[in-house]
């Protein structure tokens, strides 16, 4: 269910969240598209798993559970599991709850440690109401979950972690900076040489400012959880790597690629600005203009962590 891109432009029928990540679109490109959009993230925050402060406590955990809303394929659980088992600590839980489970590993195919029940995912809308996660796990984990946030108020979202948490347990949550997507090509470039890709963003911010989405709340994301009733707040930004931004533009591309599906035909709305046809001949030229040097980013990871109260 996750995505480092920002919510699909706006359309006729608008943008409903689950039914964009639960649709057929959602398959082995995406959990291909998720495995590398891991990798960049690590590679972004030091390869950083989990905040030094929650990283501290889980010696004092026993069993330890954490929940991952959103977890795609599961690759995230996977790392943390493996580096869990290397330090010793094998009483642990580690649950993935994602809308779609299409990119789910099968069960078999998981870490030979797990067999036991270590990782578990599970298809479950967590936004909904679950007394029975009420209170249940230790340390709650969100990554590139911002395109599920409508209307800039993430209080929904905080408030299920909130309420998933024992007292004491922590929240993780790791965004880009989607606020601030852009692109920027070499210093001997033409002029004209990023229009294609230059448009399409300003096409995709401005679907989601009509949808009350500019994502101007990770600025402040640390506060929100504040306001949320989350204590010990750590907020930190991590510059991108300028040697990863090849592989974050075609991370990007490939989100791109899958908006026409959205969109309405010529046919179907002839006075429409932005068409299934248009995008996709914009789009290919894009690919062009990436692949003579312009490159796509969203500047920054922030990685905010908050404790429930005890």
């Amino acid at each position: 269910m996750t995505t480092a891109s920002p919510a699909p432009p706006a359309t006729e029928s608008g943008y409903e969240p689950t039914t964009f990540w639960t649709a057929p679109k959602r398959n082995f490109r995406s959990s291909a598209r998720l495995h590398m959009q891991h990798a960049l993230f690590q590679k972004t925050i030091a390869n950083q798993l989990l905040h030094p402060a929650i990283d501290a406590s889980l010696s004092f955990l026993t069993p330890f559970r954490l929940a991952d809303l959103g977890c795609g394929n599961g690759v995230w659980l996977s790392d943390l599991h493996d580096s869990l088992i290397a330090r010793g600590i094998t009483t642990h839980q580690l649950d993935g709850f994602d809308v779609n489970p299409v990119n789910f590993p099968p069960a078999h195919t998981l870490p030979a440690a797990a067999a036991d029940g270590n990782i578990r995912l599970r298809t479950l809308n967590v936004l909904e109401d679950h007394p029975e996660l009420e209170g249940v796990y230790d340390v709650v984990h969100l990554r590139a979950w911002c395109s599920i946030v409508t209307k800039n108020d993430p209080s929904h979202t905080i408030a299920v972690a909130m309420r998933m948490l024992k007292p004491g347990g922590y929240i993780q949550w790791e965004e880009t900076r989607v606020d601030k997507q852009t692109c920027s090509a070499g210093p001997d470039a033409a002029p004209a040489s990023a229009v294609a890709t230059e448009t399409i963003i300003k096409i995709i911010s401005a679907g989601g400012a009509a949808l009350g989405n500019t994502y101007t709340f990770l600025g402040s994301l640390g506060e929100h959880l504040s306001k949320g009733g989350f204590t010990e707040v750590t907020s930190k930004e991590y510059a991108k790597r300028g040697v990863d931004l090849k592989a974050w533009t075609e991370d990007y591309l490939m989100v791109w690629e899958e908006l026409p599906d959205l969109m309405p035909s010529r046919a179907q709305a002839p006075n429409s600005p932005v068409t299934k046809e248009s995008f996709t001949e914009l789009f290919g030229k894009c690919v062009v203009e990436t692949e003579r040097g312009v490159v796509v980013h969203q500047q920054g990871v922030v990685v905010v962590t908050g404790r429930k109260p005890l």
